[in-house]
């Protein structure tokens, strides 16, 4: 009965979407997904990124998902801003495209179907039926749903920044389902030379079925000189090491 109703309004709407404001932000999402999010949805992490994307900023928003972030991100950025959204789900990624056109943003975010690891090649991506799950990973860790292998590229921060020749990288959003550790470590030149704001979506139960610990991911990212916070609070080794939650990390240059 909803999608008889979403097919109506997407009907009458002429396609267009419908509008919704997160965080002061007003944007358009796909008919069907205009309830997926609630106003308040990650609202630490819609802060953090407004203290600290500007105009003209250039950010890459790996794990995209169906676009709010990066249209939010291409908003601040504007008028010469740039976000590559990373979005390796065939059919996640189609919303991501469709997200973007709704909110006529062609020309500031550019949509991308590679996932982000350690280094560059083909990998299997474990997706599910759901056209716009938020779990799909490089990591089969889920019991609770039938997912399928496909093939895709993967490539690192390191390697994509080098072929954009971006001489700068002001934020970074890593939402990757288990395969943090390798993301970072593909990006340790970007880091350390441009030194951009980042928050880290920490997810232990995919993190511990890849075979990586929350400890070296900590150790990774203090020796490449960021404060680590979690709820505008400094976060210990020993704090991430013990954590069973999925969290957002911030990372502060220093």
């Amino acid at each position: 009965m909803k999608e008889l109703v979403y097919k109506i309004i997407d009907f009458f709407t002429f396609g267009k979407g419908l509008k919704k404001t997160f965080h002061g932000h007003a944007l358009r999402l796909p008919t069907r997904y205009i309830n997926y999010f609630p106003s308040d949805y990650e609202v630490d992490n819609f802060n953090f990124l407004k203290q600290r994307c500007k105009s003209n900023d250039i950010v890459l928003d790996i794990g995209a998902h169906i676009g709010l972030f990066a249209v939010v991100a291409a908003q601040l950025s504007k008028p010469d801003g740039k976000v590559y959204a990373f979005e390796p789900a065939p059919s996640t990624n189609s919303l991501l495209k469709k997200t973007i056109a709704l909110n006529k943003m062609h020309h500031t975010i550019e949509p991308r179907d590679e996932a982000m690891g350690k280094e560059n090649g083909k990998t299997t991506f474990y997706v599910s039926d759901d056209k716009a799950d938020n779990s799909n990973s490089l990591v089969s860790y889920k019991e609770d749903r039938e997912l399928h292998g496909i093939d895709i590229n993967i490539v690192t921060i390191d390697g994509f920044v080098q072929e954009k020749k971006l001489n700068r990288v002001n934020f970074m959003k890593i939402d990757v389902e288990g395969a943090e550790y390798d993301a970072i470590r593909g990006g340790t030149n970007t880091f350390k030379t441009l030194r951009p704001y980042c928050i880290l979506a920490i997810h232990p139960e995919p993190i511990a079925a890849k075979g990586d610990n929350q400890a070296d991911i900590y150790d990774f990212i203090f020796n490449l000189g960021y404060k680590i916070t979690f709820e505008n609070k400094e976060l210990s080794r020993e704090e991430l090491s013990n954590n069973k939650e999925m969290i957002d990390l911030h990372l502060i240059p220093i």
